[in-house]
């Protein structure tokens, strides 16, 4: 009989502790914090300087081009106010430079790893004085407190009615 007069108090003991489970705090820390007041596209605006690797896709045919070291790219803004990737004399797989091209108006957007890039646009691209119509995209991040950019350029180049050439630039750098 006194048994069942310590049951009320054991379960009472045994819903208690139980409630006083301790809760860590299992996220981490963001990875990736932007000052409010400068915003996504003051930060992300600055010259880079990096690695290129360049992959050309002709006729359904792909080939690792080439490594080009100390490749500088800009991301800023132009007269207009709107956002610019511009990427430093570009050169081809004959080894033909189109000089500069650029890439606006850029879309941002902040995530806890980084700034997300994206943008697209249409332009000619001159070689030897003469303008091919380009299909230009760009996709990727910018990360760190160093900036690292890891960034993926496509550009459809229409080197003739029949015929375009398809790049696809994997660009690492990181802000000078």
């Amino acid at each position: 009989m006194k048994k069942w007069n310590y049951l009320p108090l054991v379960l009472l003991a045994l819903c208690t502790s139980l409630t006083f489970v301790a809760c860590g705090d299992d996220e981490d820390e963001p990875i990736f914090i932007i000052d409010p007041v400068m915003g996504t596209d003051e930060w992300l605006a600055d010259s880079y300087t990096g690695t290129t690797l360049t992959d050309l896709d002709s006729r359904g045919m792909v080939m690792r081009i080439d490594t080009t070291y100390n490749q500088p790219l800009t991301i800023g803004k132009d007269s207009l106010g709107q956002l610019v990737l511009t990427y430093h004399n570009w050169t081809d797989h004959t080894g033909m430079s189109y000089g500069d091209f650029r890439i606006l108006p850029l879309v941002t957007t902040a995530t806890d790893e980084g700034v997300l890039i994206s943008g697209a646009c249409t332009d000619s691209l001159y070689k030897a004085g003469v303008g091919y119509p380009a299909s230009l995209r760009v996709e990727g991040i910018v990360s760190g407190k160093e900036k690292v950019a890891d960034l993926t350029i496509n550009i459809d180049l229409a080197v003739s009615p029949k015929m375009t050439l398809k790049f696809t630039l994997k660009y690492e750098g990181t802000a000078e």
